[in-house]
């Protein structure tokens, strides 16, 4: 489940492979092999470390698949559906 939430972070980021490369220090090419389903190869621990640095805001939901948004933990999914919701401020 791990390796499916990161798959999801960077979809949803739309980060390119080269710049995850060049903020990660691991291979675009890694990366790649890891956003490919077909593939059945884990994920290893420094790839899980890297996209919590990258992502912190999305740390516990990585590791447990919960968030907190009042600790400033949330997904990908939670941070789509508040971006959607109106301007609370306005007026």
């Amino acid at each position: 489940m791990i390796k499916e939430r990161v798959i999801t972070i960077l979809k949803s980021s739309g980060i390119r492979l080269p710049e995850l490369e060049e903020r990660t220090g691991i291979s675009r090419y890694t990366w790649n092999n890891l956003k490919n389903t077909a593939r059945k190869r884990e994920i290893k621990a420094e790839e899980i470390e890297a996209i919590v640095k990258l992502f912190p805001q999305y740390a516990l939901w990585v590791v447990s698949g919960e968030v907190a948004p009042e600790a400033g933990q949330i997904s990908p999914e939670y941070d789509q559906a508040n971006s959607n919701l109106p301007n609370q401020n306005a007026g």
